[in-house]
């Protein structure tokens, strides 16, 4: 009887502790944080931007501001957001550019947004000569003004700073080539090109103080607090610059080794950087360790990678991307896809994905209305990283994310 009931007690004990390790491995093997789908249609808040002076039917105006180089929105702060377009000015008679007393023919809007209800906070102007200009984040929630011929420095309560004439630091043939900031948004740097060769700025967003840095002639290009990096070529491109190595990144500063074969290249934070093609994505750390990869199915969705369509948040813990629906499924309208640089984000937006680096893993998907949402000409990540705010052409929504 005694060795019948121990017999019983042990296979007892047998099947609670299977029953044990069957559920902690469950466990384990569930995803680390709970992926979160949600709509385009229920945004926190919606504002139409007609109301400060959108013009309509403007799409040919505002893709000529540069949108390789200039966002259409970004966040200041986790509490503000910024949004501007460009207009063009009524100019009665014919008239000198060197006249110091033109009328210039454009003119660049800033609306600041409260994030949390979408409330107008300040708006802002300047008069113009080119359409590409546009406004940057500074690290202590200020910003810094980009135009053709100089850029100005505005602090948090959008009060004017300090500003730099252009014609100081190049020379009167130098066009204005490519631009970028660093995730911390502490430098901007800024590329000049005269013929075959530029010349590169790094720009301190408190101080403008600046140094000339080395930099190649590709207007496409991602920086950190101490490198540059650009794609050996664009896509569709087969030539190779001249006193370029052969592999896939030239980069100015401390390398990252085991960095993918193709892409454009974008820091994320100071020690990681994303690469993405119209096919995948690659999460790169400084030592060249592999942190996130996604692959596509051109069958279902790409990503237009001269469309700048990844967003990081500024302490460097999250990236967004946006993917096209593809002119291969099924019910799609005909479409024809043509890529070049300056491109808005998506033509044909089919969802927004949210990666969180420490979880390596998507934790949102925003999935696209295309009856509702047609393009999205921006998106931006708050500087925490728990909204997302995007540009459809004139409206701003934006969406809480997990925090």
């Amino acid at each position: 009887m005694h060795a019948q009931l121990t017999s019983r007690r042990s296979i007892y004990f047998a099947i609670l502790t299977c029953a044990f390790f069957l559920t902690t491995s469950s466990f384990a093997q569930q995803p680390k944080t709970k992926l979160v789908h949600a709509s385009s249609d229920r945004p926190l808040w919606r504002v139409n931007l007609k109301s400060h002076g959108y013009p309509a039917n403007s799409d040919e105006l505002q893709r000529r501001r540069g949108f390789a180089n200039f966002d259409t929105i970004s966040f200041l702060s986790d509490n503000v957001i910024s949004t501007t377009f460009v207009t063009r000015e009524n100019i009665p008679n014919l008239q000198r550019r060197d006249d110091p007393n033109h009328v210039r023919p454009y003119r660049l809007h800033a609306v600041f947004l409260d994030a949390l209800t979408g409330k107008a906070l300040h708006t802002a102007e300047w008069p113009i000569d080119e359409p590409n200009a546009g406004i940057f984040p500074r690290h202590d929630g200020g910003f810094l003004l980009v135009t053709a011929e100089k850029i100005a420095s505005y602090s948090a309560d959008w009060t004017y700073l300090k500003e730099i004439p252009f014609s100081d630091l190049h020379s009167t043939t130098a066009t204005l080539g490519g631009i970028a900031e660093s995730p911390s948004t502490t430098s901007l740097v800024i590329q000049f090109l005269v013929r075959n060769s530029a010349m590169c700025f790094r720009i301190r967003t408190d101080t403008l103080d600046y140094t000339i840095v080395p930099c190649g002639t590709l207007e496409v290009f991602t920086v950190s607090d101490d490198r540059i990096v650009e794609p050996q070529k664009l896509p569709g491109e087969n030539f190779q610059p001249e006193n370029t190595p052969s592999h896939a990144y030239v980069q100015r500063g401390a390398a990252i080794p085991g960095a993918p074969a193709s892409g454009i290249p974008l820091f994320i934070n100071n020690d990681s950087m994303a690469v993405y093609s119209s096919e995948n994505i690659r999460v790169v750390d400084r030592a060249g360790k592999f942190n996130f990869s996604q692959d596509f199915n051109p069958k279902e969705r790409w990503i237009d990678e001269l469309g700048r369509p990844v967003r990081f948040s500024a302490n460097g813990k999250r990236f967004a991307v946006v993917t096209n629906r593809s002119p291969f499924t099924r019910n799609a309208a005909p479409a024809a896809i043509h890529i070049s640089t300056g491109d808005i984000p998506a033509e044909m937006p089919l969802d927004i994905e949210v990666c969180d680096l420490s979880a390596a893993q998507w934790i949102y998907t925003l999935r696209i209305n295309p009856e509702h949402l047609h393009q999205i000409w921006g998106l931006a990540l708050s500087p925490n990283g728990n909204n997302l705010a995007v540009d459809s052409g004139g409206t701003i929504q934006i969406f809480a994310l997990p925090k």
